[in-house]
């Protein structure tokens, strides 16, 4: 593990998610979508995602979601 994989917060699968800022510039058809993590990537750097209303995962980098709090929070 290097020096930022231990800085990075560790997000739950089943977590609901958006893109963070860096991921809608990088993905502006993407911006104002929501939806759900739903595993690990074969690459530490990355999770499986589920947007709302898709039917296939796709692979995000980490810096491009930022999980939503719930309401309990």
């Amino acid at each position: 593990m290097t020096g930022s994989d231990r800085s990075r917060p560790r997000i739950a699968i089943g977590t609901r998610f958006r893109l963070s800022a860096l991921g809608a510039a990088r993905n502006p058809h993407l911006a104002k979508k929501e939806g759900i993590i739903v595993g690990g990537s074969r690459l530490n750097s990355s999770l499986r995602v589920l947007f709302d209303g898709r039917k296939s995962p796709m692979s995000l980098h980490r810096d491009y979601i930022e999980p939503i709090p719930s309401e309990t929070e």
